[in-house]
């Protein structure tokens, strides 16, 4: 009876162990922390410089390999928190803005070199811009003031990662992400700086009750014929979440879009709402992981993008209480 007991409790504990195991893995695959701050920047007086330069001071405009707020196939972040910029090792990388550097990390033995810069542009607020995977230039250090004309930094040899510059606009506390598009709107080489974040340059006719917004990923692929191994790539489709007077939360997908990938539909018509109503919104992304161009995204479980962004690891649908956090509030003319 002994050894059955013995069993049976071993037996019990080996099944709640697995149970609080399954749970936590259920547990961590959402992650509904706050990560991103969608803030976009009007009327914009000082557009951002390129952080790669030749030693002339020509701009150049590397390609993105990855979106802030991009889906990944990777074990980092994600959705992406910040841009990859192709740059080859050793490349000098010039600050956008000129500023103050706030923070810096010189341990480059995890390819982890940091550097943040705080720039006052004639903003509302302070702009904080971070420069990581770099060697900070020897001699510069926390409170020093830096000009777009001067290296900060060189591009760190790879250890851990391919060689790149990862940049994104944070806040003073360096947790959260802003977008980075509206800083580089008069940027053609980035699409106006669309090719920084999945999602960009959102507009809502409030006359015509029309909504548009840009959206698309940029990444690396297997497929050298298309853009030598780097491209601009559609979305799967994106999807309308919609509550109208408080109401259920229902939603739409939306496919088709023109040749600089921008999605516009009249939202009173696929609603039906009415006048005066109030319609509360936010949009999703659906990256496509079967797609014959985005090749290294194949299979990819997480797929997902959201407008506004703003929690660290969502899932594809928001509970009633996620979805009022986030959405954006419009009236129906």
């Amino acid at each position: 009876m002994k050894k059955h007991t013995c069993f049976r409790i071993r037996f019990t504990c080996i099944i709640t162990f697995l149970l609080t195991l399954s749970m936590i893995c259920v547990l961590s695959a959402s992650d509904y922390d706050r990560a991103f701050i969608q803030k976009p920047i009007n009327n914009l007086l000082i557009q951002a410089l390129s952080p790669y330069k030749s030693a002339e001071g020509i701009e150049y405009w590397p390609l993105c390999t990855s979106k802030n707020n991009q889906p990944r196939y990777v074990s980092g972040t994600n959705p992406h928190q910040g841009t990859d910029l192709s740059i080859n090792v050793g490349e000098s990388i010039y600050p956008i803005y000129d500023g103050e550097v706030i923070y810096i990390n010189k341990d480059i033995s995890a390819q982890l070199g940091h550097i943040v810069v705080k720039s006052d542009i004639g903003y509302e607020e302070s702009v904080y811009i971070e420069y990581l995977h770099v060697i900070p230039i020897d001699g510069i250090e926390t409170g020093d003031y830096v000009y777009t004309s001067i290296p900060i930094a060189t591009i760190d040899e790879y250890k851990r990662y391919d060689s790149h510059l990862h940049i994104g606009r944070v806040n003073a506390e360096r947790a959260l992400h802003y977008q980075l598009y509206d800083l580089f709107s008069d940027t053609a080489r980035w699409k106006n700086g669309s090719d920084l974040d999945v999602f960009s340059h959102p507009n809502f006719n409030s006359e015509m009750n029309t909504f548009s917004i840009t959206a698309y990923v940029s990444s690396d692929t297997e497929n050298t014929d298309y853009y030598g191994g780097y491209g601009r790539f559609p979305m799967k489709y994106i999807t309308f979440f919609y509550s109208v007077n408080n109401g259920t939360w229902k939603n739409f997908n939306i496919t088709d879009y023109d040749e600089d990938f921008r999605y516009s539909f009249n939202i009173k018509d696929l609603t039906g709402a009415k006048s005066n109503d109030n319609l509360r919104y936010y949009l999703t992304a659906t990256r496509d992981n079967n797609s014959t161009l985005d090749t290294t995204f194949k299979d990819a479980t997480y797929t997902v993008a959201y407008y506004p962004a703003y929690y660290s690891h969502p899932s594809a649908t928001l509970t009633k209480d996620q979805a009022d956090i986030i959405s954006i509030s419009i009236t129906i003319k």
